[in-house]
């Protein structure tokens, strides 16, 4: 009996082991009790496996002729461990994990049909098999397994996922996970799809691996030209512009620059092949260098000369990088496509559906595939091809433009408004001598954006670091300019007293000088414009677009604006086509219009929202553009004026208002003490604020306006047509001429200030 017994415990103590064995190698004991049931919509494999599939760090893929097992490491980055260390690709590896745990079976098929050998290639399972098996740490050194099968052929199944809409495609699968079962099941996924080129799908196609924030350097060489210098690009952190450190200092081409980055971080390769499998040039074309911030490990990625595939005829090249054993196959140029014939084309065009605008959007900017001969990996591709560094009109005070095609150079400053109250900058003008008068600002603006956005027609000599900038200079002749155009910053605002001197807070700004020259090109004979910026380390072939701007005419500068006065100055306003009259009163005060047509009171029907709608069009009247004084088509065109506007204005002239302010100020100490020699008299102290441009006294302002003068303007703008589509236009009283677009033209011809 004690026999009996013993046998007995020993055969259960075997059973236990045996199945902490299994349990511990293989994950589960079904492979003993057989007791998994699969059922229609169950997962493949037990909920406990898959709620641990996040933990899975190890894997084994195989088919018919290779194997190949992977790794997470502690960072999370999959790796190849066998047969050598390589990056494993995230989208095959998370695909599989993916396809294991949302895998639910569909049907299972029959033994009889599973077995049967003449279906076999049908369903992929013994003919074209993928093994796959996962594990989980148990320990430092051990691991156990939670899932394993065997991927067959895609079925032609399609399974609803439930909401009665979507439908998924289906795989042949088989598993022993569970017992040594025969049958072959329909399951839920397409991992199948991974593997159309065997396990090459494994391998990660990205050469490279960074993160475009944390790059810092970025160096091209090209060891097919020895003695060519490689270029550099750095910048200090993420939020700085990149600069060309080398074989010049210059700036480079932000978008370009981000434009290589991003493809080098998308750069995917069309084959990854054993570095023993392909035979490679013996020198690269390119080899890119990229430094990441906090990163010891400087990947270099070789580019080889491209070849022609002798299956398709693509352009393609080989790529190595220095820190995997593989090559990659990378396309080198997109393939020339045959224009098809005319008529092939039409019908192409209108066939095609109407697509949204972002489909449309991707469809014409191609798949998405990098080209490396589309990549700048050039100087010339990667510089900054403007002019100057960022020039802001904003931050400008002043400017002069000496010409020496002009006698008298142009000034032009700014005199800042004030945001708080809605008072706008203005811009002065002086040219060929003449007063200060108001610029168009839309110029001003343009003249600082093109020295900062208009692209040069290319660069024609870098001058090196202790290179003779002046004998650069003089060999295209800009000790010579024709154009020395002057750019003062706006002074600092931050000012303090220090040591009883006023000085900025801020270190101010040096002027900016741009020296610009017309020459024949030696070697084209054709004209065209060269220049600098002193102090530069580069002389350019300016575009046309910019030296058009530089002008000393006083027509060019001048603000479009063609009338300066306030609503409240109006008096009269006449409107005559040469058979009728209407004039107008306004009465600014009560917002009210009178007026008389040749005579006849029509007050009445004056219309008085149009006609103040009139009068602030004409108030805010802009000209296309300036014409000489004496332009003969003007001329000729206004000696028959087909209408005439006509203002009669009273303003107050404040131009001697601060003089009035000093001379009324009474000679009695400002603190209304009896003078001494120490005392400020409050004229001294009136003549002090305002030549400081302090506060004055709103009482003093007050008495000054009490006591200026009025000054009486008229004003007659006449119109003619020009045959064009544009009209003439002239103020009688000054002489000037200028060119009215046809809408405001018409506007002021039709005006319909009266009701019928």
């Amino acid at each position: 009996m004690k026999a009996l017994s013993t046998i007995f415990l020993s055969v259960l103590a075997a059973f236990m082991l045996a199945c902490a064995v299994v349990l511990t190698i293989d994950g589960n004991l079904a492979r003993i009790l057989g007791w998994y049931r699969f059922e229609p919509g169950r997962p493949l494999f037990s909920d406990a496996n898959m709620e641990r599939i996040d933990e899975v760090n190890w894997m084994r893929i195989s088919d018919l002729h290779d194997r190949i097992e992977c790794e997470r490491d502690e960072n999370g980055v999959w790796w190849i461990i066998y047969p050598f260390r390589d990056r494993m690709s995230e989208q095959a590896a998370y695909g599989i994990l993916n396809f294991t745990a949302q895998a639910r079976l569909v049907d299972t098929l029959p033994l009889s049909v599973s077995t049967d050998k003449e279906r076999a290639r049908e369903f992929g399972v013994e003919t074209s098999p993928i093994h796959v098996t996962l594990k989980v740490p148990t320990d430092e050194s051990h691991h156990t397994t939670v899932a394993r099968y065997t991927l067959g052929n895609e079925s032609p199944w399609y399974e609803s996922v439930g909401d009665g809409q979507t439908v998924v495609r289906t795989n042949y699968l088989s598993t022993d996970f569970y017992s040594d079962d025969k049958r072959i099941h329909v399951v839920t996924g397409n991992l199948r799809s991974v593997f159309q080129n065997g396990l090459y799908a494994l391998r990660d196609p990205k050469p490279l691996h960074f993160h475009p924030q944390q790059l810092r350097r970025l160096t091209i060489a090209r060891p097919s030209h020895p003695s060519e210098a490689p270029l550099s690009l750095e910048r200090s952190d993420a939020k700085a512009a990149w600069r060309i450190t080398g074989p010049i200092r210059a700036a480079a081409d932000q978008p370009k620059v981000d434009k290589l980055i991003s493809s080098l971080a998308s750069l995917t390769a069309l084959k990854v092949d054993d570095e023993s499998a392909v035979e490679l040039p013996e020198t690269p074309e390119y080899c890119i260098e990229l430094e990441s911030e906090g990163s010891e490990e400087s990947p270099k990625l070789l580019i080889y000369p491209s070849f022609t595939s002798p299956s398709d005829e693509r352009q393609l090249c080989y790529a190595k990088v220095t820190d995997r054993p593989v090559v990659f196959t990378l396309q080198a140029r997109r393939a020339i496509k045959k224009v098809p014939a005319y008529a092939d084309i039409i019908t192409a065009v209108t066939s095609v559906p109407v697509l949204p605008e972002q489909e449309m959007a991707g469809l014409l900017s191609g798949s998405g595939i990098v080209y490396i001969d589309e990549l700048p990996l050039q100087l010339d591709s990667l510089r900054s091809l403007l002019f100057a560094d960022k020039v802001d009109v904003k931050d400008i005070s002043r400017i002069m433009l000496i010409s020496g095609f002009s006698s008298a150079p142009l000034f032009l400053r700014q005199i800042p408004g004030n945001a708080e109250s809605g008072v706008q900058d203005v811009w002065l003008y002086s040219a060929e001598g003449q007063r200060e008068a108001e610029a168009d600002p839309t110029k001003v603006k343009q003249l600082a954006i093109g020295l900062s956005s208009i692209p040069v027609e290319r660069v024609l000599k870098d001058i090196g670091p202790g290179e003779d900038a002046g004998a650069a200079m003089r060999s295209f002749e800009l000790d010579r300019p024709d154009y020395t155009l002057v750019m003062v910053p706006t002074p600092c605002a931050l000012r303090a007293t220090l040591f009883g001197q006023d000085m900025p807070l801020l270190r101010d700004r040096s002027p900016r000088t741009f020296l610009i020259k017309r020459r024949i090109d030696p070697e084209t004979q054709r004209s065209m414009w060269v220049g600098m910026e002193e102090g530069g380390n580069k002389i350019c072939e300016l575009s046309t677009a910019l030296t058009r701007q530089l002008s000393t005419r006083s027509t060019y500068w001048a603000s479009r604006s063609l009338f300066h006065f306030p609503i409240s100055a109006l008096q009269h306003l006449t409107l005559s086509d040469g058979t009728a009259t209407l004039e107008l009163q306004y009465d600014y005060i009560g917002d009210s219009w009178s007026g008389n047509v040749n005579g006849q009171d029509v007050s009445p029907q004056i219309n008085p929202h149009r006609s103040t709608f009139y009068l602030r069009q004409v108030q805010h009247l802009q000209v296309d553009s300036w014409l000489e004084r004496g332009d003969p088509d003007a001329i000729k065109a206004l000696l028959k004026p087909a209408f005439t506007v006509t203002l009669d204005l009273e303003m107050t002239d404040y131009s001697s208002a601060e003089a009035v302010v000093i001379e009324q100020a009474d000679d009695v100490s400002s603190s209304g003490m009896p003078l001494d020699a120490g005392t400020m008299t409050n004229k001294e102290l009136a003549q002090e604020m305002l030549t400081e441009k302090g506060e004055t006294d709103e009482a003093m302002r007050r008495l000054a306006m009490d006591a200026l003068p009025v000054i009486k303007k008229t004003y007659t703008l006449e119109i003619a047509p020009s045959g064009a589509d544009f009209f003439y236009g002239r103020i009688r009283e000054t002489g000037e001429l200028f060119i009215l677009n046809s809408k405001i033209g018409k506007a002021l011809l039709s005006a319909g200030l009266l009701d019928p």
